[in-house]
């Protein structure tokens, strides 16, 4: 393990642990180098936390998802132009019954502007089923949404352009415990997700979906070692995870400027998957990129500073509880 240490954001997430309303967590921070600093801490959870616990990652399963289909973009074998109608190929009338889905592509999909109507993640329908009964909300491109039937989306479009299937890819990823520090297997035994009345979810639900938008249970170092590949990547070196071009395109804004439909809701801006901070204006530094989870995961890659941090957690809206994620983000950046 490095010698960088980030005492103020230690402090920051061993009080929301210990006197605030988190259950546990794992904070971490890398480098290029490698991980730096993994520590663990537990609060009102069952379970003691240990640095290498699995936790739930819900939608920071979407850049896994998203650096997965790019592997397959950059080598050729995927169009992120391929029309989500190519998923549906053996559907009878398919083509002609639903001639709209030959405008949803692969970018739209990665990017929240596909304009799908979304079924709830515990749904008790099978992911297949619900993407076949999405229809269209707003035009291709036209608006942006958040949006994680997409990602079923884009894991069909996958295979049907290649035989491969999403979840095998994103297990693939992790370069520490192969498959098994990211994975969607339940017996990685995650940390209960404490707020599912409160916020409206049936968990375990959810996690029969084995969701490519929510569904992987992930460890710190698993996260920390995939960020310290894209940092080398965004640096230029060869051979990491993506290729530096590959990363540089995924990071051009895609919906900075367009719509939402719905007034009031949160903005994110998108590249191709990743979130792009460059208009958040309670951070110190914006130049990032990453994801943040229901259960308050939060996984963020600053370039510019050589640095990644994970915030491994379990409670659903952490920010209704007090929590406010960006004042850890800060305290990363400004003790680096």
């Amino acid at each position: 393990m490095g010698s960088l240490v980030m005492d103020d954001a230690v402090r920051w997430v061993k009080r929301q642990v210990e006197e605030g309303p988190l259950p546990s967590a794992v904070f971490g921070v890398a480098t290029s180098a490698g991980p730096q600093h993994v520590e663990a801490f537990t609060g009102r959870d069952a379970r003691i936390a240990e640095v290498d616990d699995h936790y739930a990652l819900f939608s920071v399963t979407k850049p896994l998802s998203g650096i997965a289909l790019a592997r397959s973009v950059e080598r050729g074998d995927l169009s992120l132009r391929a029309s989500l109608g190519s998923a549906f190929p053996d559907a009878p009338g398919s083509t002609a019954a639903q001639p709209w889905r030959a405008g949803v592509r692969l970018e739209h999909l990665l990017s929240h502007t596909g304009g799908l109507s979304e079924p709830p993640l515990d749904s008790p329908l099978d992911l297949d089923e619900q993407l076949d009964l999405a229809r269209p909300d707003f035009l291709p491109g036209s608006m942006v949404r958040y949006s994680n039937i997409a990602f079923h989306g884009a894991a069909r479009i996958l295979t049907a352009a290649t035989g491969r299937d999403l979840h095998d890819e994103i297990e693939a990823l992790s370069p520490v415990g192969g498959g098994s520090a990211l994975t969607f297997d339940s017996a990685s035994d995650p940390h209960e997700v404490y707020g599912q009345r409160e916020g409206g979810l049936d968990y375990a639900a959810m996690a029969r979906h084995r969701h490519p938008a929510a569904g992987v249970n992930g460890t710190a170092a698993g996260l920390l070692e995939l960020g310290s590949s894209l940092l080398r990547a965004h640096g230029g070196a060869r051979g990491e995870v993506l290729h530096p071009e590959t990363l540089r395109g995924m990071l051009v804004p895609r919906t900075i400027g367009v719509p939402e439909p719905i007034p009031g809701d949160p903005r994110r801006d998108f590249g191709l998957v990743w979130n792009i901070r460059q208009s958040s204006t309670a951070l110190l530094h914006r130049n990032a990129f990453g994801h943040e989870g229901w259960s308050g995961t939060q996984w963020w890659i600053y370039p510019e500073l050589d640095l990644c941090f994970v915030l491994m957690t379990n409670l659903l809206d952490v920010r209704l509880y007090g929590v406010d994620p960006d004042e850890l983000n800060n305290a990363v950046v400004a003790g680096r």
